[in-house]
């Protein structure tokens, strides 16, 4: 057996408590220093055991002799005969068995593991050092080893020991911190304080602890590189060389992993091998540095923050905080705040503008960037009145030479109507193209967030696709995989709301591969937008299923922008009234009272709640009640997609030229897939009814080439019964996409529980529903009354229940 874990686990007091519970006799021998020969180990080993025999027999000599000048193997069969004198087996223990060094492998214990006789059970407890000597044993006989997870506290163990003590913590705050490790939670129970208050004992008496018991027990040159280094909790082998100074690092870094200390290692993007120090114990190694140098360790921050500007801009402003270098956090953050805000960090970077002392914390130039922040995650008014608050300072027109491209950005965030928008979007796009305009990081990220403000104020919505394309690539450039991703789904998002499925599919494709390493962050990030973008997808295909699994996931994840919550509620209603299943229809419903109730800086939410509730009462059999609300929407000429759904509505309530009325006023987006098809299949309804067939089967094999291409099956798919007299008409004439009509003609709506019935059983089902006899059932089907029954025990026995009263409430 092997057990190993770093210091501080209770891995002697574990197998203590175990020993102190074993009928067998146990000898237990501590390797209290470093071995260097096989005679001293050999020495303790026949000590613990000689008192063994001498308890368990007569003869206290050995059974054969030895002298000093005899060799390992000599001494191993004296152990071997020593333990044949014994009645049953012994256990041995071997504390700190990772001092044994060489011996684990070519001396007196390496021949004592591979080949232990009968009579003597090993137990070797030590450092994670000792499990990489004793590997290959290890891998032949994995349930021999016990390590630090297996010896770590759970939640349950933890509350025990805080109920054992008195002490008012919570338990889940604890094991978060301590990460279970015991002597840290041991401390936190004692202590009764949460272990992170800097004024508690237990802090005091862990970082004594690791001072005493761990780093001195390493080599100076060692225990000082990893002091220097506790400084970043997660590091490379560069991160540490620029720290330390030491070309080796990478070296001593796998020395300290391999002495046991807390420092575990795996393999980031592109196959980085990155290190990670155990959190708590890097914060005790940081305050043992700053108790012995404050200077030296505020220096290493402000190194640490020099060298991760560029690749984690928010950890380097957290360093140059920690060194109490406002000045410089602020220079860093005036070249990376918008690349944080774009990269989903704008919590976090509020959360540091508010930590700046209020010398810095009040320049105009700070006060704008942390307003933008507060305005990305939602909190519009407070960001506003910081805005303004900068704008009205004395000193914001002064010589500070970046507070001019921040303010125009600014404008562009806190815009309130679109003409502030559109000229907010001219000076941006004048910084763009100036000679010494953005650069880099800057760029990428102010063409991300301008496509975005053009979208949002439909300025020049053509243009955000190339803006979106230009900030991939541009990301791509700059080795930023996380912000690459995250541009990628924004313009796979942008080209399935205008329409254009089949390159949204393309990008989806490739989006949804699993990420690696560090690209795991960027594909949480990108979640949200993934799911609306394939809600789309699916709504437009007519699997409102799909789609409404979809949308409710990126309502539940919670990672959308705050204004994006609304649109993603009415996708929701859409997708729930197309499946008609009375389910995803309530849920919908219920997630409309989170949609504002009036306008919010250029989005129109009433039209948002007003077209939801629409197609819900329609899909609730309250037709009426859908035509009304539609027809009191005011004109949403530039919100497309609510034209198209509303036009749905009065078509299929008998009035095609009232819906061809109201897609005109969307003659702007004639280019948007989903609205030409809508606009062109209502026109062919028009002139079915005038009289005038021709004409509108020219129109409906315009549409259908539309359609085929992007895969626009919703229109045709809407259970309007004049529109399917339209499609079967055409089916006799020459077409071209016969086998795309065929399939919007077979899909049969089948909400919720129904899924399980069969197409005949609905019908049979339906009529159930209704106060008709079998008899009368069977006629209206013109089947027999035996063949109903006959459904009707199929529909029973797959819904469930037992007569037609329980039916109704299974899927009424």
């Amino acid at each position: 057996m092997v057990i190993v874990a770093p210091s501080g686990y209770g891995k002697t007091t574990a197998v203590a408590e175990w020993a102190g519970q074993q009928s067998r006799p146990t000898a237990w021998l501590s390797v209290m220093t470093e071995v260097e020969d096989s005679r001293a180990l050999f020495t303790g080993i026949m000590s613990v055991l000689g008192e063994r025999v001498e308890a368990q027999t007569d003869d206290t000599q050995p059974s054969a002799s030895w002298s000093a000048r005899d060799g390992v193997r000599a001494m191993y069969r004296h152990i071997c005969e020593t333990v044949q004198e014994l009645d049953s087996v012994l256990v041995l223990v071997i504390d700190d068995a990772h001092r044994a060094g060489s011996e684990l492998t070519n001396g007196l214990l390496g021949m004592l593991v591979a080949a232990a006789p009968k009579q003597l059970k090993l137990i070797l407890v030590g450092t994670p050092a000792l499990e990489a000597t004793l590997a290959k044993q290890i891998i032949a006989t994995p349930e021999a080893r016990l390590g630090a997870a297996d010896l770590a506290f759970d939640l349950a163990e933890t509350q025990l020991l805080l109920e054992h003590f008195g002490t008012p913590l919570d338990a889940c705050e604890v094991l978060d911190y301590t990460q279970g490790w015991p002597i840290a939670v041991h401390m936190a129970a004692i202590g009764g304080r949460r272990p992170s208050s800097s004024d508690g004992d237990p802090e005091d008496l862990l970082q004594d602890y690791i001072h005493d018991h761990i780093l001195t027990a390493l080599p100076p040159s060692l225990a000082a590189f990893a002091l220097t280094t506790t400084v970043c909790t997660e590091l490379t082998a560069e991160l540490a060389s620029a720290l330390t100074g030491r070309v080796d690092a990478g070296e001593l870094l796998d020395a300290l992993a391999q002495q046991g200390i807390f420092l575990r290692r795996y393999f980031g993007q592109n196959e980085i091998l990155v290190y990670r120090w155990h959190a708590l114990f890097a914060r005790q190694c940081t305050r043992i540095l700053a108790s012995q140098d404050e200077r030296a360790l505020r220096s290493l921050h402000r190194r640490a923050g020099d060298y991760l500007e560029s690749s984690d801009p928010l950890a380097a402003l957290r360093h140059f905080m920690a060194a109490r270098d406002h000045d410089r956090a602020v220079t860093s953050l005036t070249s990376c705040w918008l690349e944080l805000i774009v990269g989903d960090h704008a919590e976090d970077l509020a959360a540091f503008c508010a930590g700046l002392p209020d010398r810095v914390s009040t320049k105009p130039l700070v006060q704008v960037i942390w307003a933008c922040a507060e305005d990305a995650i939602g909190e519009h008014q407070v960001a506003r009145s910081r805005f303004e608050h900068a704008l009205g300072s004395e000193d914001h027109e002064g010589t500070d030479n970046a507070l001019g491209p921040v303010l125009c950005l600014g404008r562009l965030f806190l815009s309130e109507d679109v003409d502030e928008a559109l000229r907010a979007s001219q000076e941006v796009k004048a910084y763009l193209s100036a000679a010494d305009g953005w650069e880099g990081t800057e760029r990428a990220a102010a063409l991300y967030l301008l496509a975005w403000a053009e979208l949002r104020w439909r300025l020049h919505p053509d243009a955000a696709p190339e803006m979106l394309s230009a900030a991939t690539r541009e990301w791509a450039g700059l080795g930023n995989s996380q912000l690459e991703r995250s541009s990628l789904t924004s313009l796979a998002l942008v080209h399935v709301w205008t329409g254009r499925n089949r390159h949204a599919r393309q990008m989806l494709h490739a989006l949804t591969l699993p990420p690696d390493g560090a690209d795991q962050q960027a594909a949480k990030h990108g979640d949200s937008a993934i799911s609306t973008a394939s809600g789309l997808l699916a709504y437009w295909s007519a699997d409102y299923d799909v789609a409404s699994a979809e949308f409710r996931h990126a309502i539940e994840a919670g990672d959308a922008p705050p204004p994006f919550g609304g649109a993603l509620r009415m996708l929701l209603a859409f997708s729930a009234a197309g499946s008609g299943d009375p389910v995803w229809c309530r849920r919908a419903a219920a997630e409309l009272q989170a949609i504002p109730r009036t306008a919010v800086r250029g989005t129109q939410w009433p039209v948002f709640r007003d077209a939801a509730k629409a197609v819900l009462e329609e899909a609730a059999g309250h037709r009426a009640r859908a035509v009304a609300l539609v027809q009191r929407l005011p004109d949403v000429a530039n919100l497309p997609m609510v034209g198209v759904v509303s036009a749905g509505i009065l078509r299929r309530a008998g009035d095609p030229l009232a819906a061809f009325r109201l897609l005109s006023r969307h003659h702007e987006f004639m280019d948007v897939p989903y609205v030409a098809v809508s606009t062109r299949i209502t026109a062919a309804l028009v002139h079915r009814l005038r009289g005038e067939p021709d004409i509108a089967h020219e129109y409906c094999e315009y549409a259908l080439e539309v359609a085929t291409r992007e895969d626009l099956r919703q229109p045709f798919c809407d259970e309007d019964l004049n529109l399917r007299l339209l499609l079967s008409e055409h089916l006799s004439r020459r077409t071209a996409h016969e086998s795309f009509i065929t399939q919007c003609l077979t899909v049969i709506r089948t909400p919720g529980v129904l899924a399980v019935l069969s197409e005949r059983e609905v019908d049979v089902f339906r009529l159930l529903q209704t106060s008709k006899t079998i008899r009368e059932i069977a006629e209206d089907l013109l089947v027999s009354v035996n063949t109903v029954k006959t459904h009707q025990r199929s529909i029973y026995r797959k819904l469930g229940v037992q007569s037609r009263r329980e039916a109704q409430r299974v899927a009424p």
